[in-house]
């Protein structure tokens, strides 16, 4: 579009648009793999590249295992169109961006001449929003003395003559503080709810990227500016009133923290937080804990078994909300005991319905598959009228799980014993005690346990048939 007159695109993608990088994707795919040929070809550069072969490597911590090539000493880290060619030999980097370039002509590509350059590690680069960079170790001191008599790592710690960060760069810091500024200039007359409302995914968002990285120094300024700039905000609208007030007013210590911008209702006693911002420092995460990808992996490889466990570790195209869900039910869904895959559609499901007084809460909500939503409501319907606190003891495990009995309907008597079990199968519904002439469903092989096993899915045991 340009001047307000559409024309129309007869060939090319706009920029920025969605299959943009996966056109990037494919043009770009055997980059690496040509490049370390033509590189292990060059007469006597096979000892400066190093070997390709294909090696295990456990994870002393997680215990798991995934494919590497220790030997092989370049590297090249690509995500889309921008890529980072990594080697401790100059003359190596020099080669590569000559057949790089002579590789994307082929392919009626060219490297920008203005992004493209050759630096030291110790200059630092800047690589998706990242500043990298080796610093000079200044550790010293008393301090050295202590990490030298410590753990193994802790002695790497103190030899080593420099140490690598990764941290947000000043520049998308600086857009990023634009952004919230000018969103809550925008906002002038908007109450605090709505302020918080329209704030916090943008925090988030923004948080969640660096995280796992250097963040300290980037998210206390940030928090600082955030700070002021609220302030700001309050004392704009309360001109008459004084500083003291205001904080009162819109500022509060939350979790130890001071100054925590909410909304706040009532005085004295009666004062209560309705909702607060959740600010930059808040979303920490310990530096290099983000799982590591196979270099040989893809999303769409059918490995769904990889990629589930990816995705109960908070990784994929999900929501924080249920990626939380995921981690904690380790990527399980507890009705059908099945792993989530990388093309499932996770639902989240109220344990204690809504409608029967359960609160939106992490601890009230369960990730499940969006064809097993749908069976537990079709099922079971829910009990209309009733509230959890008038609910009896003997039916509350039901309840924990979401499921209403349909004997309540039919006036039965709840049962007396922790021992019941609720079948999943053409038995739904019904309850099963020693006490009752019924006998168990043998039609399915899942019971869902009440009492103090209540929320856990089991496969039916013969104790289970026997009561």
């Amino acid at each position: 579009m340009e001047k307000s007159d559409y024309n129309q695109t007869n060939m090319g993608t706009p920029q920025g648009g969605t299959i943009s990088p996966l056109l990037a994707n494919i043009a770009l795919d055997q980059m690496e793999t040509d490049l370390i040929e033509y590189l292990r070809g060059i007469k006597g550069w096979k000892g400066k590249i190093g070997a390709t072969t294909v090696s295990i490597r456990t994870d002393k911590k997680t215990k798991k295992s995934y494919r590497v090539r220790n030997s092989l000493k370049t590297d090249l880290v690509r995500y889309a169109d921008d890529f980072v060619v990594l080697h401790e030999d100059k003359e190596v980097i020099e080669e590569s961006k000559r057949f790089i370039g002579k590789w994307l002509e082929i392919r009626g590509l060219t490297l920008s001449e203005e992004k493209t350059k050759i630096v030291h590690s110790t200059e630092g680069f800047d690589f998706l929003g990242h500043h990298i960079r080796h610093y000079e170790n200044r550790i010293k001191g008393t301090y050295k003395l202590k990490l030298l008599n410590g753990t193994p790592t802790e002695q790497r710690r103190a030899k080593t003559t420099h140490i690598l960060r990764v941290e947000p760069t000043k520049e998308k810091v600086k857009l990023h503080y634009r952004e919230i500024s000018d969103t809550i200039w925008k906002l002038k007359a908007a109450t605090p709810s709505e302020l918080i409302r329209i704030l916090q995914p943008k925090i988030s968002g923004w948080a969640n990227y660096y995280k796992t990285v250097h963040y300290g120094y980037a998210f206390g300024k940030l928090d600082m500016f955030l700070w002021r700039r609220l302030y700001q905000w309050a004392c704009r609208k309360h001109p008459n009133k004084g500083k003291r007030w205001v904080a009162n007013k819109y500022f509060c210590m939350i979790n130890g923290r001071k100054w925590t911008f909410a909304e706040i209702v009532g005085k004295g006693k009666d004062k209560k937080i309705v909702k607060h911002l959740k600010g930059y420092s808040k979303h920490k995460e310990r530096t290099g804990s983000h799982a590591r990808v196979g270099y040989d992996r893809s999303y769409y490889d059918g490995d769904t078994a990889y990629w589930a466990e990816r995705l109960s570790k908070g990784y994929g195209n999900i929501t924080p909300s249920k990626a939380k869900m995921l981690k904690r039910q380790d990527g399980i869904c507890p009705l059908c005991k099945c792993r989530f895959t990388n093309t499932d559609l996770p639902e989240a499901h109220h344990i204690h319905q809504r409608h029967l007084g359960g609160e939106d809460t992490y601890k009230n909500l369960v990730l499940v598959h969006l064809h097993c939503h749908d069976k537990i409501h079709r099922e079971n319907p829910g009990i209309k009228g009733k509230t959890v606190s008038q609910t009896s003891p003997e039916l509350q495990g039901l309840l924990n799980n979401g499921m209403a009995p349909a004997f309540q309907a039919e006036g039965l008597k709840p049962p007396t014993s922790t021992n019941t079990v609720l079948s999943l199968g053409g038995g739904a519904g019904r309850i099963i005690t020693p006490a009752s002439d019924i006998k168990p469903p043998t039609d399915t092989s899942t019971v869902l346990r009440t009492g103090k096993d209540a929320g856990i899915i089991t496969p039916a045991s013969d104790e289970n048939k026997e009561t």
